[in-house]
């Protein structure tokens, strides 16, 4: 079941790539699974959570220290347009939450065994 109207995925950021000018960016994540997503995302707002949550992430010059990024695991939503609605760090994920992503990635496996049989 979605977690507040939302499939609920996890994964392992792996890059951040954006343009302070244009407002876009790019946050690379690998799936459980080794599926590397590129979740479309807005530069600054996401650069702030960003810091928020694990903090030295902004350097000079306005821009993202990845290697603080690289190898977070973060359990996430897109929006219904397919960009990114919102994260939490694996340790301060609430057990709703947690409990959200069991269920769907369950679901999802059931899903895919259906179509490969």
């Amino acid at each position: 079941m979605p977690f507040m109207g939302k499939v609920v995925e996890k994964g392992k950021i792996k890059d951040f790539r954006g343009t302070w000018g244009s407002g876009l960016a790019t946050l690379v994540i690998e799936d459980e699974g080794g599926l590397i997503h590129n979740v479309s995302c807005e530069n600054a707002p996401t650069v702030r959570a960003l810091e928020a949550a694990f903090g030295n992430i902004i350097t000079e010059g306005h821009t993202v220290n990845v290697s603080n990024l690289k190898d977070r695991v973060i359990y996430y939503e897109m929006t219904d347009w397919g960009t990114l609605a919102g994260f939490v760090p694996e340790e301060e994920a609430p057990v709703e939450l947690i409990e959200a992503y069991e269920k769907d990635k369950k679901h999802i496996s059931k899903k895919k065994l259906k179509e490969v049989v």
